[in-house]
């Protein structure tokens, strides 16, 4: 018996030994991640679970310092920031660079397309490994993929009721990148290009009639102060945004850094799908508590739908103009195929 406990000790020494010989090998290092999010976002969870479990894993030895509210780049010049190395990585959203990352951006630029978010993103992520234009594109930026994170459906958040397509009808509309400016000119609402922290004073202006985006952006930005009327309704999900890292740092790291990265980079990805409809839900519900908001159903879904044109065709056609028609549509029906659209 004493034998027997005399031995377990000493395997537990050992591998006591090898967990610290294990910590020990990652150098000692801090890197420094981006975002135009400020920090009470919740699309920063995912990476602020990242930053903390490479941190854990690597004995402390690893760490992510995190810098939010665009102070070191707004949303818009994230990618130019970690492709050039001036940071680390940051949170690219990948419709913000239609014209660096044309096919990356694809699922995260076309509204009333995937209306599971989810999804979209899984088919993105099995692209990054098999399309090689997708590829291309991240060798060009010098960018890595490490985190993925989607949104669920766009909804509305607006000064005034929506339940109609009549009543769409000349509103002023939040949105960017290329393609939602497409949708709503087709539902004779006009665009609004306006960043997520510039959304509140654009609605309380009066230079701004709704906002698109999910209910935590209501919650978090207090949008519901300027705005009472919620509208569900669906405007489809997206491929929201990658923690990306600069390829050549990535790449000059040793092989257990880049290995505890990559694992850690699937794990939060996997932590942030679950968050997604755990705070989705929790915000609808807080925004039921506001005094003064309505939630409000909006009526006419299949009409809505219905006069909007295919984007995914739209994009083929936008991809034509820089001689990418034919690889546009490999990937479109790469897309397709994967979320049976």
């Amino acid at each position: 018996m004493i034998k027997m406990l005399r031995a377990g000790l000493a395997a537990a020494a050992l591998l006591g030994a090898a967990a610290s010989a294990q910590a020990e090998d990652y150098p000692s290092m801090t890197l420094r991640y981006a975002t135009g999010f400020p920090e009470a976002v919740y699309m920063n969870e995912p990476a602020k679970w990242f930053a903390s479990e490479v941190e854990k894993r690597s004995g402390g030895k690893i760490k992510m310092k995190l810098f939010f509210g665009g102070t070191l780049g707004k949303s818009n010049e994230i990618l130019d920031l970690v492709s050039k190395g001036a940071v680390d990585a940051g949170s690219v959203v990948q419709g913000y660079f239609t014209s660096a990352l044309p096919f990356a951006a694809m699922t995260n630029s076309l509204p009333m397309t995937f209306f599971d978010g989810e999804a979209a993103m899984r088919a993105a992520m099995k692209l990054d490994k098999t399309n090689p234009d997708q590829i291309a594109e991240y060798e060009r930026n010098n960018i890595v993929p490490l985190v993925n994170r989607f949104l669920q459906n766009y909804k509305l958040i607006c000064t005034k009721p929506v339940r109609t397509m009549k009543d769409l009808e000349g509103l002023k509309i939040r949105t960017f990148g290329n393609y939602m400016p497409k949708m709503f000119a087709a539902i004779k609402a006009t665009p609004v290009n306006v960043l997520p922290v510039e959304m509140y004073e654009a609605l309380k202006r009066g230079s701004m009639d709704c906002s698109y985006l999910t209910y935590p952006f209501f919650t978090v930005f207090k949008l519901y102060e300027v705005a009472p009327y919620v509208i569900d309704v669906k405007f489809g999900g997206i491929n929201a945004y990658w923690l990306a890292m600069n390829k050549r740092k990535f790449e000059a790291m040793p092989q257990n850094v880049q290995d505890l990265l990559v694992q850690v980079g699937k794990e939060a990805t996997e932590w942030g799908v679950k968050h997604t409809y755990e705070i989705d839900g929790a915000a609808l519900a807080d925004l039921k508590t506001k005094p003064g908001v309505q939630v409000i159903k909006f009526e006419e879904q299949e009409q809505l739908q219905a006069a909007v044109p295919d984007m995914i065709e739209e994009w083929i056609k936008e991809m034509a103009k820089i001689g990418k028609e034919a690889e546009a549509k490999v990937y479109a029906a790469a897309i397709r195929k994967e979320l049976g659209l």
